[in-house]
């Protein structure tokens, strides 16, 4: 039995970087599985933005949660995180 080649033409797509949308290899986040940086970066393991999604590096973190934090009610002219969420986010990326 032949596997088919997985690619975004037949509905497959791979791991994206949440905060600049940069292809990262392995599943994307809904399957569950880790995603994992270019080999050109390092190929350390994705870490996982707070609102879920894989995210590259501290600021496209920060980048997402801000994005995702402006669309809920209330939070339109937000321009920064809520100290709580910056706190767990900069912990998140002190290794």
């Amino acid at each position: 039995m032949r596997q088919e080649t997985r690619t975004p033409e037949n509905g497959y797509h791979g791991a994206e970087c949440r905060g600049c949308g940069k292809a990262l290899r392995g599943h994307p986040y809904y399957m569950g599985k880790p995603a994992y940086l270019p080999l050109d970066e390092g190929g350390g393991q994705a870490k996982v933005n707070h609102y879920g999604g894989f995210v590259c590096s501290y600021s496209c973190d920060y980048r997402a949660a801000l994005r995702l934090e402006q669309d809920m009610p209330g939070h339109g002219g937000q321009a920064r995180l809520t100290p709580p969420l910056s706190t767990q986010i900069a912990r998140r990326w002190e290794s």
